[in-house]
């Protein structure tokens, strides 16, 4: 099968790796020059992968509409807040019908909608075959070096999800189904904010018990936004849920971590607002939480404190302090 790739990321470049070794073939699309150059003679992409070789059947172009062409399936491996402008000008090209496989953990703050609901939006309806994300716990580089990874293809159509589990299923990459594309969609990008706060656990100089308060009390807020848009618990408690959430909030190989890690470290958001150059999907969740909790009158203090840090310039050290200071409750 041939498969159009949108983005050339490091977990493009993994699933790509992924598809080659199943036998299929894969386009990938990059607006930089140089970046398709290193692709397709070195195999490298040294930015986000390091010395790290993949597949020499990954193809990449700078053509958009040559990659939308090339085939009827299409994977979005790009950062959330180019999806709307990326979606309109994919839409321009698609001739018949396509399935679409998302791989994007995150949410769209403009438009307060999940990834398959932006798709739907902004992709003619008579133009999409189905649509499946892609979601779990997988660090990129681990997945190219055949590190064994569980994840879940998500989608409202079962028939769907599971030519999307064949495609991409083999010894060291196993995918699950799962009908819930909300609760998917929502834990796989929430997880992304707490893992945020990890970092600024770790940073401020707090270990393991710190850690796994965090975790404990973050899934619980996690949940009630999950609850109220109907997530099943089964996702809660999966692999798009729990299982990823335990993957990013403990390594440094994660950027929401790795970008809470600098924040607590300064004791303060504003440099790495103002220097930071990679996509970190948690800081645009936490400003679509924020949203959720004020529309919904949540009661969620990490979620709502990680906001005063993030964008409000509130010192993530006396953030915390307030929050173990709070008035004590039972656990519920």
């Amino acid at each position: 099968m041939k498969i159009g790739i949108i983005g050339s990321g490091s977990f493009a470049l993994a699933l790509s790796n992924i598809l080659c070794e199943n036998n299929h073939e894969v386009l990938l699309y990059s607006k930089n020059e140089s970046t398709k150059e290193e692709i397709n003679h070195f195999h490298t992409h040294k930015k986000y992968l390091g010395e790290t070789t993949f597949n020499k059947n990954i193809k990449c172009s700078c053509q958009l509409e040559s990659v939308v062409n090339y085939s009827s399936t299409i994977l979005l491996c790009i950062p959330s807040i180019y999806i709307k402008d990326t979606l309109i000008e994919i839409n321009q090209y698609i001739k018949g019908k396509v399935d679409i496989i998302n791989g994007i953990k995150g949410l769209d703050f403009e438009d307060k909608l999940t990834i398959q609901q932006v798709i739907r939006k902004y992709i003619d309806f008579n133009k999409i075959n189905s649509i499946t994300s892609l979601l779990g716990p997988g660090f990129a580089k681990e997945i190219i070096n055949h590190n064994l990874t569980l994840v879940c293809a998500c989608s409202s159509s079962l028939e769907a999800a599971k030519k999307v589990q064949l495609l991409f299923s083999n010894d060291y990459f196993r995918v699950y189904t799962s009908l819930d594309v909300i609760g998917a969609e929502l834990y796989s990008s929430l997880k992304n904010a707490i893992a945020i706060a990890s970092g600024i656990c770790l940073g401020l100089g707090y270990n393991e018990n710190t850690k796994a308060a965090l975790i404990t009390r973050g899934l619980k807020e996690m949940r009630e936004i999950g609850k109220l848009f109907n997530a099943k618990d089964d996702t809660f408690y999966g692999l798009t849920g729990m299982g990823d959430l335990i993957l990013t909030c403990n390594s440094k190989n994660s950027r929401n971590f790795s970008c809470g890690y600098q924040i607590g470290l300064e004791d303060s958001s504003e440099n790495f607002l103002k220097y930071n150059t990679t996509t970190v999907e948690g800081l645009n969740t936490i400003k679509l939480v924020k949203y959720i909790i004020d529309e919904y009158k949540l009661n969620l203090p990490i979620l709502n404190s990680l906001y005063l840090v993030i964008y409000e310039g509130v010192k993530p050290s006396i953030v915390i302090k307030e929050l173990m200071l709070r008035p004590l409750k039972d656990e519920d």
